[in-house]
């Protein structure tokens, strides 16, 4: 039998139910389609935080549109504490943000504490955080009287030369030194001759001492 020998009001039933089983299909599709995630911001107060660690941590004076900086190495380490035990941290930047401040910490624990922060944001694929894991591990081994490893601290006080020792440079090849960012041994060894030959007693270029805290 064809379409034509059948009677109007079948075919217009035929017609009816393949449009409701259509429309079935097609609601039963886009329910199974998971909306897209919306990212979440970048936690704007650690944003700020990161930002005045690094600002004054650059020796250019702070322009006249620039508010000054009040808070020291440890108030900003003590909030990015509280944000971590608030679970505040959400994105990759809020890990390296957060990984930065806390190796500047005088403590041990909290070398390792950074270099957790930059393994999960490294995990990520953050370059910057691959660096700053292989760095943070550098400063807890110093912190603790061992070599480090990578070469990624230069230390100077008073007139003595800028130097890395304690430095076991031959346990890390240049291989792998290059997955992780680090510059070459021989790379290191002319940063470092040029370093100590613009150095002042100041010692640009070395990361200035700890801030204790701010007055309350």
């Amino acid at each position: 039998m064809k379409l034509r020998d059948l009677p109007t009001a079948s075919i217009h039933f035929a017609q009816l139910h393949l449009t409701l089983v259509l429309l079935f299909l097609t609601h039963s599709l886009s329910a199974q389609i998971p909306a897209p995630l919306t990212a979440p911001p970048n936690n704007a107060e650690l944003t700020q935080l990161y930002n005045e660690d690094q600002r004054v941590r650059q020796p250019k004076p702070l322009s006249p549109e620039e508010k000054p900086i009040t808070r020291t190495d440890a108030d900003r380490l003590a909030a990015v504490k509280q944000m971590i035990a608030h679970d505040q941290l959400k994105t990759t930047a809020d890990y390296r943000h957060a990984a930065f401040i806390v190796q500047h910490s005088l403590l041990s624990s909290d070398y390792l504490l950074a270099h957790t922060l930059a393994v999960i944001c490294a995990a990520d694929g953050d370059t910057t955080c691959i660096w700053l894991s292989a760095a943070s591990l550098d400063r807890y081994l110093k912190s603790i009287k061992q070599p480090q490893i990578y070469g990624t601290q230069f230390f100077g006080s008073g007139h003595a030369p800028i130097t890395q020792q304690p430095y076991a440079d031959d346990l890390i090849p240049d291989s792998l030194r290059k997955k992780l960012g680090v510059p070459s041994r021989s790379e290191q060894k002319k940063q470092l001759d040029k370093m100590n030959s613009q150095a002042t007693p100041s010692f640009p270029g070395v990361a200035p001492q700890y801030q204790p805290a701010s007055p309350k």
